[in-house]
């Protein structure tokens, strides 16, 4: 490693260090001493709360071994092993330091690829990931063509392959053979193994393999080879099934040599297991995927991370595997760690005496002995393991949670009669009651697809004479059974058919949250006007459903948007539901040419990132002003001051044009040509710059590809660029509202107002925007500006917007869009939407265009979200009752959306559930998002929402904790509206560049003596302020309100039964038996703390050894 590279990767480890939370340190420290003490086992769990961090932590691990052994290898791998390849990617960026060499490999078979490009690295630093199921579950397959190829150039070297066809036919799978023939020839061992190294290692694992194979009186693997190419003699043979699959049994053996041999290729200093437990069997198995595990874990020297919030099965009940699977899960795993075999050790003797403990809970005198076995536990534990949670945070360790009673969601006689249909329709297909579906679902046959027994049932019986006379009556009884789609076609409104839609639809809906495109900022710059001044505004949140059934999520998802988009059109202007209706009446912001002349010009300025509005208009520095001549007595200042100090600076900086004529024609060129010509004025070259490039309308609209760009819009550009250069016709008379005009862009135009953002998140202001980075940053605000039209060319948003400014009633759309976003300040908006990305994406270090353009793709991304289509079903009898028949209608979503994917609205491009994550993680909608707890473990809701709800109550407190903690993480929303609520206009009259880095800076220096860092970034009550809202929509004298608090007092004790067998007995037992209040005086002395900040005292109070 050269003395400058080594310099630089030290320094970048010390900032990665120094950018840690301060528990996050304390937690990185003590890993660090577990991992590298001489008598450690080499391997560590961490196992922090759900969001608090665990891919930091692991990057200040890294760092600290890269401190730690420098000079001591000649170079260090870390390996990253993460089941995802889609989140590897994500966290790659958060993980690496910079100056290390990353090779995003997916696959260790292809590592040989990228074997000389370690060696060769400058720092000496490598990042290398993979996925385990491509990596060790190698199976018997001939995997994918790469891994083929690879084969065929190191077998080649070794065994003397040549150029011969039929190891070629062997080797080539599936792939077209002159296709792979081709490719062949352009893979040359030369130019990813010069030194031989690789192939070196494949060829002693291959004299290995073949050693054991005669051992045992088996033909090697060169000898099944060579009787293979006598089978594929042509590339054309087609041997019979048996050959085929020797093939590829052979194949996947090379393929597993490859992997062992890539492991001594590696050299792996520190292995990172990313979310394990979704691949913990790799890690006592007996299998050759586990071996291969193994040997990468047990490398000479190697030490072995591991992350998860949940690294054993947290909880069972009593049903599930007999109530075993928790202790058997925790007792596999701490054996792993502590390199132990089954059965050796006594820690299953604490373990006992623990339950022992618990169980006499009532007695105090016994309760110093449960409390010096947990010191005994806590010891032994935090040798290998340490957790972390926020709940500690608070003092009543709610972490913020906030029970929110239901106001007992109301049921109407159609309701019931809609069950006793659905049930007369379920008894004629022998099914069994459908309680749990009519409470979960309105309408339940139109939104159940054939995977319900129940469905499949009645489309069989459907075909059958006899029953088909009863099912037509059963599905035309009275009551909420089936859809009423004549209404739906009319627009009309319907009856939601189940209690809990209703109560969603009232917190919803019912607060206005249909009139606003986005929600109120957490920190507003002026106070708000229009449809964000009701006073339902406020209480709008978004919202995250949790069901039972995945047949909810589709109902909640459609008939919640259609009751927003009914509501969105007035009573005079719904002119029918269909989609063909909706596709008729266009997008209203479109760029055309008329007459040879581009009409939408006013839309680009809205679009265009203008330097001189952001530098010289910004709402900041008005409201700062404002509060130094004086406080509001109510807080915020009134928007009319912040236009008036706006309209102030434009009509001197006006006075720096050109003159206008003062008679003749009003020119309207001038609401888009001024912003144009005042960064003229300002700074003509690096304003001609910008313009004057070839493909400024593809960077502006965020593509590469000039077809994509439309004709009209370039010659919307190009008209701009004739303005600059004074070509055509001079401007005429200014419109007398044109300094008002002007104002309200400076204030709220996308264009200006992401410019502003981008570089508020970077700390830089407009004089930095005159060379090669900063075009760049005006690049991406252009881009995500341009995302917009997508959101207000919705024709429902039109309609809605049109209504919302109502003065004067013939006012142009994009007037109309300009308003809105004033009265609902956009800017702090998006100031708080780029703050939250920048940390989201961890986006603090690097070039500065390359972070900001990220953070505008993920903008523009959750703008360009497409209206899904939802398929849903009516099962429908004839008119005269003899034939039954099931018919497919589309059901429009956008409001609120299901997590999974879907179709657009035209059918063809779908909506991907990734997609729909980082829209909900948006301040734009959707607002609701309805899912099943089923495959949300790793996913983040938390960025807009801090309100669950549980259509279903969980089977279990973990599942409870676990669907909760999805929206309570770092500088999640409700913690961002708490810090603002109490150091916002601070923060405003100081006024800084990034106000959000001002208020939590303040909130942290305001915190209580001796707390950590999860306070403010994790946890920050405050009174009245917001929580996260626990919401359970129960029906009135449910079952439901007696388990939601069982489930309630189950979640404060459920940690009490950490490590034992049969929890759910043992936790009934407590709550059964226990005074609820010695429960609760007991829990801090009882609850097991793997906390690395309790590791300093022990049983005796003194400092503990750390070893």
């Amino acid at each position: 490693m050269s003395r400058s590279s080594e310099t630089e990767i030290l320094a970048e480890a010390e900032r990665a260090l120094r950018g840690l939370k301060d528990f996050q340190r304390e937690t990185v420290d003590y890993v660090f001493e577990r991992l590298f003490f001489p008598e450690s086992s080499g391997r560590f769990l961490v196992a922090d709360e759900v969001g608090l961090g665990k891919t930091m932590i692991a990057k200040g691990v890294i760092a600290r071994t890269v401190q730690h052994l420098r000079g001591r290898v000649d170079r260090l791998d870390v390996v990253y092993i993460c089941s995802n390849a889609d989140i590897a990617r994500q966290n790659v960026s958060r993980l690496k330091l910079e100056g290390e060499h990353v090779t995003l490999a997916s696959r260790l078979t292809l590592l040989p690829k990228a074997a000389q490009r370690l060696k060769d690295s400058p720092s000496r630093v490598n990042f290398i990931s993979f996925t385990p199921a491509t990596s060790f579950d190698l199976g018997g397959g001939l995997g994918h063509v790469e891994e083929r190829l690879l084969l065929h150039a190191m077998l080649s070297e070794l065994w003397g392959l040549g150029t011969s066809a039929t190891a070629m036919n062997v080797l080539q799978g599936g792939v077209d053979s002159e296709r792979f023939r081709e490719r062949v020839r352009n893979t040359r061992l030369a130019d990813f193994d010069p030194t031989g190294d690789s192939t070196r290692f494949f060829a002693k694992e291959l004299d290995k393999r073949a050693a054991e194979a005669r051992a045992r009186g088996e033909p090697d693997l060169r000898t099944r080879f060579d009787e293979l190419r006598q089978a594929y003699s042509t590339s054309r043979s087609q041997p019979d099934v048996a050959t085929s699959r020797l093939r590829s049994r052979l194949v996947g053996e090379l393929r597993s040599a490859l992997a062992s041999s890539c492991v001594a290729t590696l050299e792996p200093d520190l292995v990172v297991l990313d979310e394990f437990q979704r691949f913990s069997h790799l890690l006592d198995g007996q299998d050759e995927a586990s071996e291969l595990a193994r040997a990468l874990f047990d490398f000479e020297g190697v030490r072995t991370l591991l992350l998860s919030a949940t690294p054993y099965k947290m909880y069972t009940t009593a049903s599930e595997a007999g109530g075993e699977d928790h202790y058997q899960d925790f007792a596999r795993t701490l054996r792993f760690l502590e390199r132990k075999v089954e059965g050796a050790d006594d820690i299953d003797k604490l373990f006992q005496q623990y339950r022992q403990g618990l169980m006499a809970l009532g007695d105090a005198e016994r309760r110093s002995e449960l409390e010096a076995v947990r010191w005994k536990l806590e010891d032994r534990l935090r040798r290998v393991m340490v957790r972390t949670e926020r709940l500690a945070s608070t003092p009543d360790r709610n972490g913020m949670l906030k029970a929110v009673p239901s106001s007992s969601a109301r049921l109407t006689r159609d309701d019931a009669l809609g069950y006793l249909a659905l049930q007369k329709v379920a008894r004629l297909c022998d099914h069994h009651d459908t309680l749990e579906y009519w409470k979960s679902t309105p309408y339940a046959l139109n939104y159940m697809d054939e995977g319900y027994k129940l469905k499949r049932t009645l489309l069989e019986r459907s075909e059958d004479g006899q029953a088909r006379l009863e099912l037509a009556r059963a599905l035309t009884a009275p009551g909420n059974l089936r859809l009423p789609w004549a209404a739906i076609e009319r627009y009309a409104e319907i009856d939601l058919g189940n209690a809990r839609m209703r109560e969603l639809v009232a917190q919803t809906l019912g607060r206005g949250a249909h009139r606003l495109l986005w929600l109120q900022p957490s920190l507003a710059y002026y106070r708000l006007r229009g449809a964000w001044a009701e006073p339902g505004a406020s209480e709008v949140a978004k919202r995250l459903v949790f069901s039972s059934w995945k047949f909810a999520p589709r109902a909640i998802a459609a008939l919640l948007s259609y009751e927003a988009e009914r509501r969105m059109y007035g009573r005079e202007e719904r002119d029918g539901y269909s989609s063909e209706r909706r596709r008729r009446r266009g997008a209203a912001l479109r760029f055309q040419v008329t007459d040879g002349r581009p009409t939408g010009m006013p839309i680009l300025a809205l679009l265009y990132p203008s330097v001189f509005l952001a530098r010289a208009c910004d709402p900041v520095r008005f409201a700062a002003e404002s509060y130094r001549d004086g406080a509001p007595a109510e807080g915020l200042v009134e928007l009319d001051e912040v236009l008036a100090a706006a309209r102030m600076q434009l009509e001197v900086a006006l006075r720096r044009l050109p003159s206008a004529p003062h008679e003749g024609r009003v020119d309207e060129r001038w609401y888009w040509a001024a912003p144009l010509l005042l960064d003229r004025a300002i700074d003509p070259d690096t304003t001609g710059q910008w313009f004057d490039r070839a493909d400024l309308p593809e960077l502006w609209m965020g593509t590469s590809d000039p077809e994509q760009a439309e004709h009209s819009w370039h010659a919307h550009v190009e008209a701009a660029r004739e303005m600059l250069r004074g070509e055509g016709e001079p401007l005429g008379r200014r419109p007398d509202d044109l300094v008002d005009v002007l104002a309200e862009m400076a204030i709220a135009a996308p264009g200006v107002t992401l410019l502003r953002s981008m570089l508020r998140v970077l700390e830089l202001r407009t004089d930095a925007l005159t060379d090669t980075e900063g075009m760049r940053i005006r690049d991406a605000a252009a881009m995500a500006a341009w995302a917009f039209r997508a959101l207000f060319n919705q024709p429902e948003f039109a309609e809605m917007l049109h209504r919302e400014v109502a003065e004067p009633r013939d006012l142009p759309y994009w007037r109309a869009v300009l308003r809105y976003a004033v009265d609902g300040c956009l800017q702090a908006v998006l100031d708080e939407y780029a703050h939250v990305l920048r940390d989201h994406l961890g986006l603090h270090t690097g070039s500065a265009a390359e972070r900001v353009h990220e953070i505008a793709e993920n903008i523009a991304e959750a703008l360009s979200l497409r209206t899904a289509s939802l398929t849903t079903y009516d099962v429908e009898p004839s008119q005269g009752g003899r034939t039954v028949q099931q018919e497919t209608h589309r059901m429009r979503c956008h409001f609120a959306l299901r997590f999974g994917d879907e179709k657009s609205d035209d059918g063809q491009v779908a909506t991907r559930a990734d997609s729909v994550r980082k829209a909900f993680n948006s301040p734009f909608w959707p607002f609701v998002v309805a899912t099943t707890s089923v495959g949300q473990e790793g996913l983040d809701f938390h960025a807009y929402c801090h309100a669950v709800v549980h259509w279903n109550l969980p089977g279990n407190p973990v599942d409870l904790e676990q669907r909760e903690g999805r929206v309570h993480r770092y500088k999640g929303h409700a913690i961002r509206k708490n810090v603002a609520r109490i150091h916002g206009l601070e923060a405003l009259n100081a006024a800084a560049t990034d106000v959000w880095e001002v208020m939590f800076e303040k909130a942290r220096q305001a915190r209580p003596k001796g707390a950590t860092d999860i306070v403010p970034y994790w946890v920050y009550p405050v009174d009245d302020g917001a929580r996260i809202e626990r919401h359970v929509l129960a029906l009135p004298l449910s079952r439901e309100f007696e388990r939601a608090e069982r489930l309630s007092r189950s979640l404060a004790i459920y940690r009490m039964a950490f490590g034992q067998p049969r929890q759910d007995d043992l936790i009934n037992y407590l709550v059964e038996t226990v005074d609820p209040q010695v429960l609760e005086q007991a829990l801090a002395a009882t609850r097991i703390d793997l906390s690395p900040f309790a590791a300093d005292i022990t049983a005796q109070g003194t400092r503990a050894s750390r070893r």
